[in-house]
């Protein structure tokens, strides 16, 4: 059996990252949390044997095969690589970095330690987009024409400053993700946006669809707001609804039709947000021994696209993009 330890026992590791690991085929060996009582809180509801105010302690104590590392995107650069170089697969939660070249420098050490390093994108593992994907990938919807999404957040505090808890980095990361995902990779990126609050982005994929994301922090986290539509050809697309709702149409008719059979209060379903999918994800790649999806070398490429729509809404000017990486030719 996979064992997991986690770093990190506040409100994101204690409310849906612990509880998705005992979803699945996995001894939960150890959590550490600088402050102690946290993480005794932690192991006394979910039945953790090691805690530890010292996350080397802890690797060393319970010899796990993978460390969940949920703290900030600062942490998540600085302690994965120390993490793989003592001998563990590692999950952080998104985003894998504050920059672009620090989830790249994660990257490497990934494969010079042959370590896997996976970063926590949970729509990937919603079942309405996995089944999507699968969609799309069938030949009678190929190929892809056209991605909208129109994805919104309550208030963001967006200091100019500290990008980590601004709305782009912090919450409209997800969608950046999904966009790569769904299409694959973005050939440019022409974006506009109102201070740091409301983003237009205009993408060109290297496929020759086109997309269009309307990401805003103007709305309320009360009220989901996560609408996408994927069109293919002639006839065929795919309505999606807060994660939860898939429509496929051919022509006038329902192809396909996705819609969670329950639903927590407040959008909270472990499985149908993804949270336990990606987790199970990373239990199964370290028991195959493979690459998961949401692998940071995929990651490092979703930081690639934010900082492109980051510079372009900055300058008003288009930027270029091959394979996942700045086109600088």
């Amino acid at each position: 059996m996979v064992r997991i330890a986690q770093i990190g026992a506040g409100s994101l590791g204690t409310r849906r990252v612990l509880p998705s690991v005992r979803q699945h085929d996995a001894d939960l060996v150890g959590i550490c949390d600088l402050e102690i009582e946290k993480a005794q809180r932690a192991a006394k509801r979910f039945g953790i044997e090691g805690v530890f105010t010292d996350y080397r302690e802890m690797i060393e104590a319970t010899r796990p095969d993978g460390v969940v590392i949920c703290i900030g995107p600062v942490a998540h650069q600085e302690l994965a690589p120390e993490v793989m170089r003592l001998g563990c697969h590692v999950y952080t939660e998104k985003p894998p970095s504050a920059t672009a070249d620090q989830a790249k420098r994660v990257a490497e050490v990934s494969r010079e330690t042959g370590k896997i390093c996976m970063t926590a994108f949970k729509k990937r593992f919603a079942p309405a987009y996995t089944k999507a994907k699968a969609i799309m990938d069938s030949e009678e919807f190929a190929p892809p024409a056209l991605l909208s999404i129109d994805y919104a957040s309550g208030p963001y505090e967006n200091p100019p400053d500290d990008p980590r808890r601004q709305f782009l980095l912090d919450f409209a990361i997800h969608i950046i993700d999904l966009s790569r995902y769904l299409f694959g990779e973005v050939a440019e990126v022409n974006a506009r946006k109102q201070e740091l609050d409301s983003y237009a982005v205009l993408l060109q994929f290297e496929s020759g669809a086109v997309g269009t994301l309307a990401l805003t922090c103007h709305r309320t986290f009360r009220v989901s707001t996560e609408k996408v539509e994927l069109t293919g050809a002639p006839g065929h697309f795919i309505s999606l609804e807060d994660s939860s709702v898939m429509t496929y149409y051919r022509d006038d008719q329902i192809a396909a039709h996705h819609k969670a059979a329950f639903f927590t209060a407040g959008a909270d379903s472990l499985v149908e947000t993804g949270f336990a999918g990606e987790m199970g994800e990373f239990i199964a790649a370290i028991a195959e021994d493979r690459q998961p999806e949401s692998s940071i070398e995929s990651s490092y490429r979703s930081m690639v696209l934010y900082e492109a729509i980051r510079d372009s809404a900055a300058t008003q000017e288009p930027v270029l993009l091959k394979g996942g990486e700045r086109n600088t030719s």
